[in-house]
């Protein structure tokens, strides 16, 4: 199925027999104008692929979708009430689908498991979990709509997969770093103990999405025996027009990501740090960055 990694289908080699895209009940807002936080329960018997989500808004209380809106703002998906798999931003998921060649419309969102990027990351075995639950938190739809969302789940059967070290994608920022009307060099704290296969780097200007204020990164990894730099003063402007050409379709304003695609061993390192550096004055200016690693 077209939902599926054909190459990863194919290595698995799982039946069409085998695939299937599960529908969740649809979730409605509670009172017009509202934002609000949505709580799906993810079923807990199939490996899964990934979470297919929309949204859309009318004046109606339930229904259909009605007009389709980039309207999510902050995505979790967490196991067992306290293992975060994703802590991510509507936008952010909206890039990342882009690295994959996979740019949605409005109003839709694919949430990664298995990643096509990503070859060593395999679909999430959800039955190892005593709670799975995908959190979505909107915006405010506007007077007189509610909002309307809509999960699906991309899943195929377990075909006794060896589960022991199994790898699992997750993707996380940690913080959102402000620093008011500083300019030159700012600092940004990462993770430390996991491989990493790309930072996406995602910077405002008093809340709104900016790519003119800050010119440069840098990425530097202290240990004890010297200083690592896994990016010395790249332009941003560089950066995001070979994003443009590997991805084939241009980074969002704001947007900018710095890939690792053998992946990066953080654990050495005492103190890993990126450093934007800020040419122009803003109001506000914040930076938070999407670490996308793999545990098992």
């Amino acid at each position: 199925m077209a939902f599926f990694d054909p190459n990863a289908v194919k290595q698995a080699g799982v039946k069409p027999s085998q695939t299937r895209i599960r529908p969740i009940k649809q979730q409605d807002s509670a009172a017009v104008n509202v934002a609000q936080t949505f709580n799906f329960d993810i079923p807990r018997d199939k490996l899964i692929w990934a979470i297919l989500i929309s949204i859309g808004k009318d004046t109606t209380a339930v229904g259909g979708q009605g007009t389709l809106a980039d309207e999510l703002v902050d995505i979790s998906l967490i196991g067992n009430g306290n293992k975060y798999m994703k802590v991510i931003r509507g936008e952010m998921i909206k890039e990342i689908c882009k690295i994959n060649l996979e740019a949605q419309s409005t109003g839709f969102y694919k949430l990664y498991l298995k990643d096509p990027r990503l070859g060593m990351t395999r679909p999430l075995p959800s039955w190892v979990f005593t709670s799975l639950v995908l959190s979505l938190v909107d915006s405010a739809p506007g007077a007189t709509y509610y909002h309307h969302i809509r999960v699906s789940i991309v899943e195929s059967d377990y075909q006794g997969e060896d589960l022991s070290n199994y790898p699992v994608l997750i993707e996380k920022y940690m913080s959102w770093s402000k620093y008011g009307t500083n300019t030159l060099w700012q600092e940004y704290n990462h993770e430390r103990a996991f491989t990493v296969y790309g930072y996406l780097y995602m910077i405002d200007d008093n809340g709104t999405l900016d790519d003119a204020k800050c010119d440069k990164l840098k990425v530097i990894g202290n240990h004890p025996a010297g200083q690592d730099y896994l990016a010395d003063e790249i332009y941003f402007s560089h950066l995001k027009e070979l994003d443009k050409q590997l991805y084939m379709s241009a980074m969002a304003t704001g947007f900018t990501f710095l890939e690792f695609p053998n992946g990066y061993d953080t654990s050495k390192y005492s103190s890993l740090k990126s450093y934007v550096n800020i040419a122009t004055a803003g109001t506000n200016i914040g930076v938070r960055v999407l670490e996308r690693y793999v545990l098992s």
